[in-house]
């Protein structure tokens, strides 16, 4: 550019020097005088002076074009840094999220668990209470309270997470100490030991479908969030039976779900069968039932036994059918779910089927950021197993034929977190078992039947007792405080405290049984970091 600038001014200065040079002595000349030589060197000043102003001019011009030739190498050189800095970082991050996704990590919790109960009448219970169960009104249990500690609730978990590329791949593995042989059964926790809470794997791809096979909680459980394992709607009671018309199960399933958005999920999934049944003046060698006589043969690792509170299994030929829909539009939690069930019995030689079917649907809802309201239902016929006062299923005609008992479940309940240290709650639940009467003769045979014999269900000493659940209900309020949290784990404290009220369906002579029982249950837990 300094060329450029220099050139200019060597053709201006020799254009001036032409202009002011004498002609050729050739050339004809007028005469000189005093006046035209100075009006000449006039003309040659305003030249000069105009040909200064043409390359001051100049000057500005090639200044600020070199100006603008520095400011855009300038800006080309910082593009080409910032798009080297950025692919840089870029591979950077994919490394980082490569090597992250090789990554397989093992993670153990749960917790160390000391609980108090204190019930008014006997359930000869541990931290799972009987509900629907409880004894009645003026038997020897109800006039004799129960205190007991435990340790039994005490829960260890292992989770273990990788990735087979873009796939997720959990296992998940948690138990605790509240199984016995003698009443291992598969009616809701499936409580064999070593007692299998969960194990499952759980297989989740890019696209938004996951497969999950194992034990784990039923579909019929409500989640917090999504449709994801780990996450569900689990009462924070002390109690280990929860609440009265909370649903739910802990089975082997195999589950299919697709998150179609952002918000909304649906799933399906196969689970173990089970079926409960309760009957008056039953047929005699009904088989196909947990308490039936080929539960007992040829043999097999379940253990049947006839005492009370004790189960064998049922041979069932279909598992049980389950299907929910979730939809979290920004404000709370819904739910929709179907259940569907298959019985089978064997009577006089002939086999006899019958299905069950439950519809329900729950919420949660935040009233505050400090506090949530839930509420559900569930509502069909031989769905009693699916909420914690254990219901039964099915029940008997005359003549052997399966009828699935009409069941109501409704549950809800307020969540308050005032700080970080504090968990309150307040549980209700309420489950009603329909009647399914009929008669054999003078004999009332099936469920909730006027012909029941109920003489003995308000005695000291317990006679015939052939009461069955019409109603049940409960209200349960509770904390929980963390005292410490820090590298070393959590300590935390609770307390409970519950009514339950059993209603029975009236029998001869109008008798119709009922008890009450007052719950308090306090529990030290030190959960591992």
């Amino acid at each position: 550019m300094r060329r450029t600038t220099f050139g200019l001014a060597l053709a201006l200065g020799t254009g001036l020097w032409m202009q002011a040079s004498p002609a050729r002595a050739d050339e004809a000349t007028a005469p000189e005088t005093p006046a035209n030589v100075a009006g000449q060197l006039e003309e040659m000043k305003k030249a000069l002076e105009s040909q200064q102003q043409q390359i001051q001019q100049l000057r500005k011009e090639v200044q600020s074009r070199d100006q603008s030739i520095e400011q855009m190498q300038q800006q080309i050189d910082k593009t080409e840094l910032t798009a080297t800095e950025t692919a840089k970082i870029s591979a950077e991050q994919r490394e980082e999220k490569k090597e992250a996704k090789k990554a397989f990590t093992l993670t153990p919790g749960g917790f160390l668990e000391a609980t108090a109960i204190y019930r008014t009448a006997n359930q000869n219970a541990d931290v799972g209470s009987t509900f629907g169960n409880i004894p009645f009104d003026g038997t020897a249990n109800s006039h004799l309270s129960e205190f007991r500690g435990t340790a039994r609730q005490s829960r260890l978990s292992l989770l273990a997470e990788g990735f087979l590329d873009d796939t997720k791949v959990t296992g998940y593995y948690e138990m605790d100490f509240l199984a016995d042989a003698p009443t291992g059964n598969q009616v809701e926790s499936n409580s064999f030991s070593p007692r299998i809470r969960q194990l499952f794997t759980d297989v989740d791809f890019d696209n938004g479908i996951s497969l999950l096979a194992g034990q784990a909680w039923s579909l019929m459980t409500t989640s917090r969030q999504g449709i994801t394992p780990r996450r569900e709607f689990v009462p924070w009671t002390i109690d280990a039976q929860y609440n009265v018309g909370y649903n739910w199960a802990r089975q082997w399933q195999a589950r299919l779900t697709d998150k179609l958005t952002d918000n909304l999920w649906v799933a399906v999934a196969a689970e173990n069968p089970e079926t409960t049944l309760n009957v008056v003046n039953p047929p005699n060698n009904v088989l196909g039932f947990n308490t039936s006589q080929n539960a007992q043969s040829p043999g097999s690792q379940f253990t049947l036994s006839n005492t009370p509170g004790a189960n064998g299994i049922s041979t069932d030929f279909l598992p049980d059918l389950t299907g929910k829909v979730v939809f979290e539009p920004g404000f709370g939690h819904y739910e929709f779910k179907a259940l569907g069930r298959f019985f089978r019995d064997r009577f006089n030689g002939n086999n006899d089927y019958a299905t069950g079917e439950g519809i329900g649907a729950a919420a949660i809802l935040p009233v505050t950021d400090e506090l949530n309201f839930t509420v559900q239902t569930l509502d069909g016929w031989g769905i009693g197993r699916y909420a914690s006062g254990q219901g039964a299923d099915v029940t008997l005609r005359p003549n052997g034929q399966i009828v699935p008992i009409p069941t109501l479940d409704l549950f809800g309940g307020f969540e308050g977190h005032p700080n970080e240290n504090w968990d309150l709650y307040t549980y209700a639940g309420i489950e009603y078992y329909g009647q399914k009467a009929f008669q054999n003769g003078k004999q009332g045979v099936g469920y909730g039947t006027p012909g029941a014999n109920n003489s003995g269900c308000e005695t000291d000493v317990t006679g015939t007792c052939q009461a069955q659940n019409r109603l049940v209900w409960q209200i349960q309020p509770g904390f929980w405080y963390r005292f410490y949290r820090g590298p070393a784990g959590t300590l935390a404290a609770g307390m409970s405290y519950s009514f339950v009220h059993r209603d029975a369906w009236a029998g001869l002579n109008g008798l119709s049984p009922a008890g009450h029982e007052h719950i308090i249950m306090s529990s030290l837990r030190y959960y591992l970091p």
